[in-house]
């Protein structure tokens, strides 16, 4: 697969544009708020005159997000997919990957979520906003924790389908994968699952953060796309986690074969320490289990990537606490 190459200057300059635009235009003011609302209840009294018979307002917004296309006809067939933010090299400023996935999808001719129609009748609604949320109370009788509610649900189905509407490898515009984040709860898990992705259809556009609490090996077996795709920053965070609760979740990721020397000797390595600056501490092989036996495991593998890619990473959560933890050691 060869899909996924980082996005160009010209993409990133179209997503900061993109993203730019889309801020200005977040219904926070009384009139953006009411034009908002026209737009739902115009939509929704067209779909009751075309027969739909939706008898409220959330019943109709979810009845787009379970129905409407997740296919843009003018597209091909690879879906890109995107979680959080960052400063990508080659960017002036962070940037919504979101908005990097639809710059590099109009360029590439990627499926973007938010440009099918599915996606951008959801967007347009604006469903995460309090003051959109606040109005669907007022206006509509919406119960306010219905209101509150809405726009995980909504977004929840709509991802799900527009995942399932795979047609092969997919492209990933992330850093690291928040596990309560729709890419991490609810579409990577559907894209493993399904017959025509698996872990070896899930392509990274962007690169991995460095994790500097983590030894070279471990954390550049993590950055490989088999493996990226199937962990969650929560596994590995310093603040929370321990070398032996990470390695728990790391040996139930399935790894191809090409990676599962380093996969065992990663596992057993994690479970040799009861912290992470003890996991960094210099050491010689270790062969305390007996479920290692026959595997070569050195001391340590020289990395390749540098301690941090510069301008990325800056507003992910872990490496943010990686460096913490840096300097408390």
């Amino acid at each position: 697969m060869t899909k996924a190459v980082p996005p160009q200057r010209e993409e990133l300059a179209s997503a900061v544009e993109r993203q730019n635009e889309y801020e200005t235009n977040v219904p926070r003011t009384g009139r953006q708020v009411s034009e908002v609302r026209d737009r739902i209840l115009r939509d929704w009294r067209e779909a009751n005159e075309k027969g739909e018979g939706h008898p409220d307002v959330q019943s109709f917004i979810r009845s787009v997000a379970a129905n409407a296309s997740v296919t843009n006809e003018d597209r091909g067939d690879v879906r890109a997919f995107w979680s959080y933010k960052s400063q990508p090299e080659g960017s002036t400023e962070v940037v919504e990957h979101r908005y990097v996935a639809q710059a590099c999808g109009e360029s590439r001719g990627y499926q973007v979520l938010e440009d099918s129609p599915a996606g951008r009748r959801l967007d347009s609604y604006h469903l995460w906003q309090p003051e959109v949320r606040r109005m669907l109370t007022r206006d509509f009788d919406v119960p306010s924790k219905e209101a509150a509610d809405l726009a995980p649900e909504v977004w929840s189905t709509v991802s799900r389908r527009y995942a399932e509407a795979a047609k092969g490898p997919v492209v990933v515009f992330a850093a690291d994968i928040g596990e309560e984040s729709v890419l991490g709860k609810d579409e990577l898990p559907q894209l493993l699952a399904h017959e025509r992705v698996g872990k070896d259809g899930v392509e990274f556009a962007l690169p991995s953060p460095r994790h500097g609490h983590l030894p070279p090996e471990i954390d550049e077996l993590i950055a490989d796309d088999p493996v990226r795709c199937q962990i969650r920053m929560e596994d590995f965070d310093p603040t929370k986690t321990t070398p032996k609760e990470f390695a728990k979740k790391l040996a139930a990721v399935s790894v191809p074969e090409n990676l599962r020397a380093g996969h065992q000797a990663a596992i057993s390595r994690l479970m040799s320490a009861d912290s992470y600056p003890e996991l960094n501490e210099p050491r010689g092989p270790d062969r305390a289990h007996g479920f290692m036996v026959a595997v070569d495991i050195p001391d340590r593998v020289p990395s390749q990537r540098p301690a941090e890619h510069l301008g990325h990473g800056v507003v992910n959560p872990v490496p943010e606490l990686a460096r913490t933890a840096e300097v408390e050691r």
